[in-house]
């Protein structure tokens, strides 16, 4: 092409014509106006090859990363779509700078809507806890003072262990339990309980109350199982 327009002495249109006859069997011929667009830039540069650009990512721009996080701040429940007509960047770019700050679009989760009374008289909150006679005691609370060590001992019945778990719960007015678990509370024994024991703890509340009820409980692994989840949900 550089030829051509030597040959056409800076005639883009003649150098256009002179290329496709001497390029008879190319299917595709450069417009005119390339030919214009290369005389310019060999003029300008000396050089028949396109200027390299440096090109600076708009995700490295501090300020342009500052706008696309202050937006997701300030309005945490806006969209890619949304901040790129804001500050009129592409989306990809937006996608891109969110990620790079370790931005995750989360999905908030249903939930049953509670009033103040709700939480009052319909949820039965729940715990239970382990008690044994290997428990630990604070030493700095046993003084013994003397000029001298005294070597003192103290004898602990720790060969013979004991545990208990209690289960408890509280719903409005009303106080469910205690109830004793034997041994270690298993999630097939959470379950037994479940079925067979919970009812009967409640027997003194209103069955309006009990039709209505939230049953709520930690994340013990007991507590976790399949079953329990199922038998939860289907009671």
């Amino acid at each position: 092409m550089v030829y051509a327009i030597g040959e056409a002495h800076g005639n883009c249109l003649l150098a256009s014509r002179i290329y496709q006859a001497n390029n008879p069997d190319l299917q595709r011929y450069p417009l005119t106006k390339c030919f214009v667009k290369l005389k310019e830039r060999f003029e300008r540069t000396a050089n028949a090859n396109y200027e390299k650009t440096a090109r600076t990512h708009a995700c490295s721009n501090q300020d342009r990363q500052i706008d696309i996080v202050g937006c997701a701040i300030q309005n945490p429940s806006t969209s890619i779509r949304e901040i790129s007509d804001e500050i009129s960047i592409s989306k990809s770019v937006v996608h891109r700078t969110l990620k790079k700050n370790n931005f995750h679009p989360y999905h908030p989760e249903h939930r049953q809507f509670l009033t103040e009374q709700d939480c009052q008289k319909r949820v039965l909150f729940t715990d239970d806890s382990s008690f044994a006679n290997t428990g630990r005691e604070n030493r700095h609370n046993c003084h013994h003072y003397a000029d001298q060590n005294p070597r003192l001992m103290r004898q602990d019945d720790h060969q013979h262990r004991f545990k208990v778990n209690v289960w408890a719960g509280i719903c409005g007015e009303y106080v469910i339990g205690p109830h004793f678990f034997e041994g270690n509370l298993t999630g097939n024994g959470y379950l037994q309980f479940l079925q067979n024991d919970l009812l009967q703890l409640q027997r003194h509340i209103p069955p309006d109350d009990l039709n209505s009820q939230w049953f709520q409980h930690d994340g013990a692994p007991a507590h976790s199982t399949l079953a329990i989840s199922s038998n939860l949900t289907t009671s």
